[in-house]
């Protein structure tokens, strides 16, 4: 069957149709868990989960949309694996968190949960705007141009916000010790 119309019999609620996808691309979603976690008791679980949240958000995908939905399952898989971190606080350097995220920004800095936390409180102190737009860009995971219409501006003024707010985080934390300093 085609995959765009398994999806969208997926959308109208048909559990025949979720199988059918589940066995497509288990194996797929298992070997990126594994490669990430490199425990395959956990990637199994992570899969398990990972499914779960395709089956509750299939609505969401767009089949006509530019990403793909392999693309998009691993998407709900990487965050999958990063809430797995953040809830048992193994989230460490030695993780190689620009393989999970374009969000490389405040991921790749995360030591563990409290200095997560210190980047969010951190991007709180932001101007509205610069805050607004780096949550839209690394946390919910919109493209500039999205934020762009979203804000109601350009997408060069949404980069330069980002950008404005990340140099000022990164100021504030080399002064105050955190993650930088």
């Amino acid at each position: 069957m085609d995959e765009n119309k398994l999806i969208r019999e997926c959308q109208k609620g048909k559990k025949e149709s979720f199988n059918e996808l589940i066995i497509k691309y288990y194996q797929f979603v298992l070997k990126f868990l594994i490669k990430l976690t490199e425990n395959e008791e956990i990637s199994q679980d992570l899969v398990q989960e990972t499914f779960l949240k395709l089956i509750k958000n299939i609505e969401k995908y767009d089949v006509k949309g530019k990403a793909s939905f392999s693309t998009y399952l691993i998407k709900i898989a990487k965050n999958t694996y990063i809430d797995y971190l953040r809830k048992n606080q193994k989230i460490s350097s030695d993780i190689d968190i620009e393989t999970l995220s374009d969000s490389s920004f405040i991921e790749e800095k995360i030591i563990d949960k409290n200095e997560f936390d210190i980047v969010l409180k951190e991007i709180e102190k932001l101007p509205f705007e610069q805050a607004e737009a780096i949550k839209l860009k690394y946390m919910e995971e919109y493209s500039l141009k999205e934020i762009a219409e979203k804000m109601g501006t350009k997408e060069k003024t949404v980069k330069s916000r980002i950008h404005d707010g990340k140099e000022k985080i990164k100021k504030k934390l080399k002064k105050g010790g955190g993650l930088y300093g």
